[in-house]
């Protein structure tokens, strides 16, 4: 049986002697990692308070910066060795080791040596959510960090019934005066950070401050980011002091974005309308950027969908993909339906030429073929042949993924919409996270004939973030790109790891007992509309809609719009 991926307990354990030995002054006190011998509640806590009094004055001689760097969120590109520094990030600048006190990390992929050796062991307690398929495996990772004591927490999400793959990637990075939340599509393996410059990767990131000591946070009251990411957290395992650490922060800058998850397993009732695809189609309906109405597009939406792993793709799932990021409601049902089993989105009004509106970007085989890395390169990207050859396949859809960074792999999962919504008004955002565009990833939603209600099932544990752009960034972007057409490229002929992110093409998961519902806030819901009435509306020309350029070219890491596959075959990896 495998051990924790990437652990070398002995090397480790010499490192960490090592650096102790290079620390520690000649009059020796109690290192960093000891706590103040109070409760053991507060000793278990992962956001102590500051060890001196009164704590305002402690904060105003620590070493919090005036300012926080990331205090709205952004996106940047991971760095990649070899090549000139812009708008990227690397993990040493998103860990921030020096002032970092409790680091929740979690992966599908690691190098634990590697990512350990980024953090300073002496002053840093570190939470490890990661994936493990049963009781033995739990137990072997346990007794392979025991050595570590009170430094190192597991979390194992769970893997039962029919989910395949704790996919997710998030970090919690605990400072004195600031909890910083990321949600990269990078694994933790050097690779994926740019180490040797062969893979890209996206990360969101932003910076909340700690509230003041008088002040606390009621879960209920927060905004969609920060409840919906205490629900996914409280799903996976993270035990109550976790919850509570994340509570002392202030999420108000939050209140524009949202953060998006798949929950591994079967659920109903409230849980089911925030996971997968029906929690995505919620948090359109519910995010209202200050200075726009909606964000929930019409029909004409264009979504862009750059990817590094495909499922079994058809128009069916394009179409519900399609749907979901225009906001409508799955769940509603005509009034007038005789169908003794809804089907999803069946009160929408499905778009037509659905393979007009989507563009999915993945590399060719040349592509990969004549990166930096090379074929050897690109055991995270993958596809099957026996899906790119079904006859309802959507191959026109795809462009070839060509970085920006020549000869770098990309291993990022973003879906760019643009739009206008019923006030006729210009509409983008983008989801940055670690969900592939598959029905692994999103989720499947069905009418339980037994129960009498609706259930998704998600294969996958994932979780992103969506950014909407503000009426005032779609403005400016517009005034410079409003005369642009979109120019259809033609491939020319010049044109890792082993454990793989594949998909799959199977995501029910019929077998399950339903969740216990959370009842949190209640969402909203999309009015059940009628066709005529939908048909009645006016509906934007093509032209109104939106160009990519309104994300800004140096904010998009691939070329586009992207060549098409002109008769070449994609990478294929897995079959």
């Amino acid at each position: 049986m495998a051990g924790i991926p990437g652990l070398d307990r002995k090397a480790m354990e010499a490192e960490r002697l090592a650096r102790l030995a290079a620390k520690r002054p000649s009059n020796t006190e109690p290192e960093a990692t000891t706590m103040p011998a109070t409760t053991a509640k507060r000793q278990r806590s992962i956001s102590p308070p500051p060890t001196s009094r009164p704590a305002k004055k402690t904060k105003e001689q620590s070493d919090a910066p005036s300012t926080l760097q990331y205090p709205r969120g952004t996106v940047k590109k991971t760095w990649a060795f070899g090549h000139a520094r812009a708008n990227d990030i690397k993990i040493e600048e998103v860990l921030e080791k020096s002032t970092l006190r409790t680091a929740l990390l979690s992966a599908f992929q690691w190098e634990t040596n590697w990512i350990m050796n980024k953090l300073d062991l002496k002053q840093t307690k570190v939470i490890m959510v990661m994936q493990a398929d049963n009781e033995d495996i739990k137990q072997q990772y346990r007794q392979e960090t025991a050595y570590l004591g009170k430094i190192l927490r597991l979390v194992f999400p769970s893997m039962e019934g029919n989910i395949n793959c704790m996919h997710s990637k998030l970090m919690l990075l605990f400072h004195p005066h600031k909890l910083r939340v990321v949600v990269p599509s990078a694994n933790l393996t050097s690779y994926d950070w740019g180490e040797q410059g062969i893979m890209e990767n996206s990360v969101f990131l932003i910076d909340l401050p700690r509230l003041d000591d008088t002040a606390t946070n009621d879960a209920s009251s927060l905004p969609q980011f920060g409840r919906e990411l205490l629900f996914f957290l409280r799903k996976k395992g993270c035990e109550e002091d976790i919850l509570k650490g994340v509570l002392n922060f202030d999420f108000s800058n939050t209140k524009d974005l949202a953060f998006i998850h798949s929950v591994g397993g079967t659920h109903y009732g409230d849980d089911m309308e925030r996971t997968g695809y029906v929690g995505l189609s919620t948090a359109i309906r519910e995010l209202h950027p200050a200075s726009q109405f909606s964000i929930c597009s019409q029909s004409n939406l264009q979504i862009d969908y750059p990817a590094s792993s495909m499922g079994s793709l058809n128009d069916d799932f394009l179409t519900i993909m399609h749907n979901a990021a225009r906001g409508e409601d799955a769940t509603a049902v005509p009034a007038t339906t005789s169908r003794a089993a809804p089907k999803p989105f069946q009160d929408t009004i499905p778009t037509t030429n659905i393979r007009e509106n989507f563009c999915i970007y993945f590399p060719t085989h040349s592509t990969v073929a004549t990166s930096k890395g090379g074929v050897l390169c690109g055991g995270t990207i993958c596809h099957r042949s026996e899906w790119w050859n079904r006859s309802g396949f959507p191959r026109e859809c795809f462009r070839d993924y060509r970085s920006k960074r020549p000869g770098v792999l990309s291993h990022n999962k973003i879906m760019y919409a643009r739009g206008i919504n019923e006030r006729g008004e210009s509409v983008a955002w983008k989801y940055v996270g670690s969900a592939n565009l598959s029905e692994s990833a999103w989720g499947k939603l069905s009418w339980d004939r037994k129960n009498k209600e609706w259930k998704i099932g998600c294969r996958n544990w994932e979780c992103g973030v969506i950014l909407p752009l503000s009426k005032e960034e779609l403005t400016k972007e517009e005034q410079h790109t409003s005369t642009k057409t979109p120019e259809v490229v033609v491939l020319s002929d010049d044109g890792a790891e082993t454990e793989s992110e594949v998909e799959d093409a199977s995501t029910d998961s019929d077998g399950e007992a339903p969740l216990k519902n959370s009842k949190n806030n209640k969402r909203p819901k999309a009015p059940n509309k009628k066709a005529a009435e939908i048909e009645s509306k006016p509906i934007a020309n093509e032209a109104e809609v939106p160009s990519m350029d309104v994300f800004g070219s140096e904010n998009i890491p691939f070329e586009y719009p992207g060549a098409t596959y002109d008769g070449k075959d994609p990478w294929f990896f897995m079959g």
